[in-house]
């Protein structure tokens, strides 16, 4: 069972998640390598300020669709794909999403560096099921507002912007809390979130770093 099914679904997994969006996007749009970059992450958010500040904020945004839905795409694939090898559907999703996280993080192309693969499990949790997507982005926003709210003192129109922008361990916990409704929602689901998110959390240790010297400084 192991090598017939198992191995094959975990192998194409993780090489369709090594694909990286934000490497073509970035010879295509800028010449740049985005791991040289703003932040050097290899994801939607970085693409959007790169290009956004080369081309301007409307291809900013096109160059972030783009690599959005092609990393929320990757990872759909490799389900659809695990779901025809692996006859349990519990154990292919979750396969499927957490190799394909995998790849996307270190990737095998990219000497093991990547992204951080949120847009990734998004885009399993938008195509199988639009509320699990609805509450896992609702819970992740909340919680970072709220911590952004405690960290900066204030609430006014920007204060989400920023949360989303620049507040890492607020998202971070975000995150976490979110694992609550997935597991109520669709269980089938919650499992590969469970094993992806860890693969996320690691993904943003120095930028947890970065936030907790520049609290410390304010203090």
């Amino acid at each position: 069972m192991l090598l017939n099914c198992y191995l094959p679904a975990a192998l194409i997994s993780y090489f369709l998640g090594s694909i990286s969006a934000a490497v073509l996007v970035g010879k295509l749009f800028t010449k740049k390598d985005f791991q040289k970059e703003g932040s050097g992450n290899l994801g939607a958010t970085n693409a959007l300020r790169i290009v956004s500040k080369e081309k301007g904020k409307a291809w900013g945004v096109f160059a972030f669709l783009a690599v959005f839905l092609f990393d929320a795409g990757k990872a759909v694939a490799a389900c659809l794909i695990s779901l025809k090898i692996v006859p349990d559907y519990n154990i292919a999703l979750t396969l499927a999403v957490f190799f394909a996280v995998l790849g996307h993080n270190y990737s095998v192309f990219l000497k093991f560096r990547g992204g951080r693969g949120a847009a990734s499990l998004l885009g399993v949790f938008l195509f199988f099921d639009w509320r699990v997507f609805l509450a896992w982005f609702g819970t992740f926003l909340t919680t970072a507002s709220i911590f952004e709210i405690i960290e900066s003192k204030k609430f006014d129109k920007k204060t989400i912007a920023r949360a989303a922008n620049r507040q890492i361990i607020g998202r971070l916990f975000g995150e976490v809390f979110a694992l609550v409704p997935v597991y109520f929602l669709n269980q089938s689901l919650f499992w590969p979130c469970l094993l992806a998110t860890p693969l996320i959390l690691v993904r943003h240790k120095d930028r947890i770093e970065k936030q907790l010297k520049e609290i410390a400084e304010k203090d």
